[in-house]
């Protein structure tokens, strides 16, 4: 249900808008309401209501200061300003403080309805709009990590002993597999193999392996649920809370994150 707070100097208007108005048919419930602008302040702040209702005319702080605090505070609430002045000055500072909703006493049931009727259909117009860009972000970030992230070289001119490295690690990148390990296998020194990675890929060994790695843990969150740590052991983590750190670093989220994100 969509949250509403009334803010009113009147315990009359206050009451005959919490008890009048048929608030469950809206699928709206009144959280809270206050009598002067600084109480209304705090309550707002901490139950973060989706509608606020308030008077211009109030004590302490009125109504347009206190849309104002809100809106500088980062409120995303939508307020309905009532009043029972008709002067032009008052609706010109609520709407240039992007009030869109403008209501003059006596209040008419049926206008504030209306009202929230409108304001409801502008909360879902919002709300389905970020969940649009929130999946066309995920959906961007997700391609973008498939095209740039991890190249896999094969395409690059690579001399014979590197191509071997290479293949070496993507075979075996779930082993224990160091450097040393590498150039045992190739029959080469450690210090050829390392030059050859940074003169020819410019990146190390070690960063080459890590890339191989996280690779291979995306494509398995892609065909599984594998639990993160297995995913870990998976591509030659035994701690997967540095896998999880190292995955972060590189991809810009945590691997369960991103786990979610494809799953979705």
């Amino acid at each position: 249900m969509y949250k509403v707070y009334i803010a009113d100097d009147s315990i009359l208007v206050r009451k005959e808008l919490v008890l009048t108005t048929p608030w469950e048919s809206l699928n709206c419930n009144v959280v809270g309401q206050a009598g002067n602008g600084h109480a209304a302040l705090e309550e707002i702040l901490k139950l973060e209501p989706d509608i606020v209702i308030t008077d211009i005319r109030m004590p302490k702080m009125d109504g347009l200061e206190l849309i104002k605090e809100l809106k500088a505070k980062g409120s995303n609430a939508e307020f309905v300003v009532i009043s029972g002045y008709s002067e032009f000055e008052y609706a010109l500072s609520a709407i240039k403080l992007e009030v869109n909703d403008y209501i003059l006493k006596p209040i008419s049931d049926t206008e504030l309805i209306q009202t929230i009727e409108k304001i409801i259909s502008r909360i879902e117009e919002r709300k389905n709009t970020e969940i649009i860009n929130h999946k066309l972000r995920d959906t961007l970030l997700i391609e973008d990590i498939k095209a740039n992230m991890l190249e896999d070289y094969a395409d690059k001119n690579l001399s014979i002993h590197l191509r071997n490295a290479i293949e070496h690690i993507q075979s075996y990148y779930m082993e224990d597999l160091s450097i040393k390990d590498v150039t045992k296998e190739l029959s080469i020194s450690e210090s050829y193999l390392t030059k050859l990675f940074k003169q020819e890929i410019n990146i190390t060994f070690i960063e080459y392996l890590t890339q191989v790695r996280i690779r291979k843990a995306i494509e398995l969150m892609k065909e599984n649920k594998l639990p993160i740590y297995r995913i870990a052991e998976e591509v030659g983590y035994k701690d997967y809370r540095y896998f999880s750190l190292v995955f972060k670093k590189m991809i810009g989220i945590s691997p369960k994150k991103y786990q979610n994100k494809i799953i979705k």
